[in-house]
């Protein structure tokens, strides 16, 4: 069971993050009305925010029609496939690729040699 499937069951409010990159960092507090700012970089100009997953379409166009807003993107963390059996299939394609490359690199050394 996923952990929205989880969330759904328990009658939990269901939010999603937005990444909201500004043209200024000081504007970042005229966000909080639209959500809870979890993360803002200051080096970058953007912060991370949770909404409730119902009003997402409305703030993402809230916040795209701010002055202030560069532009709104939703984050995909739910999409990304955290299960064990994945992990260790993508650990094992890196392994052979890496034993690949080093497969090549050494013999391209003894044909230099």
């Amino acid at each position: 069971m996923s952990i929205e499937q989880d969330l759904a069951n328990k009658n939990i409010i269901q939010r999603q993050s937005l990444i909201v990159f500004l043209n200024s960092i000081s504007d970042q507090y005229k966000l909080r009305r639209y959500g809870d700012i979890v993360y803002f970089s200051k080096k970058f100009a953007y912060c991370i925010m949770y909404v409730n997953k119902k009003e997402i379409e409305q703030v993402c166009h809230d916040l795209n029609s701010l002055d202030f807003v560069e532009k709104v993107e939703k984050s995909n963390w739910n999409q990304i496939d955290l299960s064990s059996d994945h992990i260790e299939n993508q650990i094992r394609d890196l392994a052979k690729k890496a034993e690949k490359t080093l497969q090549e690199r050494q013999e391209d050394t003894e044909q230099i040699l």
